[in-house]
């Protein structure tokens, strides 16, 4: 529980942060409907990778098997997930396309690198606790 408290609070602070300096600048030198469509796109991306999260921390106490398929499947879902948010934006919504896509595809691409790194030391961690 205590480690995914600690993934929570690293994933929301740190891009929460983020967020807020992009924010700044999009509405600063942009406009303030390209702020929303850098508000959505990264909540979209939050979505995401909690989703693969919780689907990553639950396969990892599972046989092999499950486990890739969890994965494989996973990755699938979330594609899915994000065209259906693109196409939903870009045909229903007056969001700035730009600005969603690009703020989706950097937090995205950030949040991954939280996620990655989770899964390593996880994974590391019990290698070590097999071996000794």
């Amino acid at each position: 529980m205590r480690d995914n408290l600690k993934f929570l609070v690293q994933i929301c602070g740190i891009t929460s942060l983020m967020l807020l300096v992009t924010l700044t600048i999009v509405t600063y030198l942009g406009n303030s409907q390209l702020a929303w469509g850098v508000f959505y796109g990264y909540l979209v991306s939050l979505v995401n990778i909690l989703f693969g999260f919780y689907s990553t921390k639950w396969a990892l106490d599972k046989p092999n098997n499950t486990f890739f398929t969890v994965i494989l499947g996973g990755m699938g879902a979330r594609f899915l997930f994000l065209l259906t948010a693109l196409l939903t934006v870009w045909k229903f919504t007056r969001l700035p396309l730009a600005g969603f896509i690009a703020s989706m595809v950097g937090f995205y691409l950030t949040l991954q690198f939280f996620e990655v790194r989770y899964i390593q030391k996880e994974l590391n961690s019990r290698k070590v606790a097999s071996s000794g």
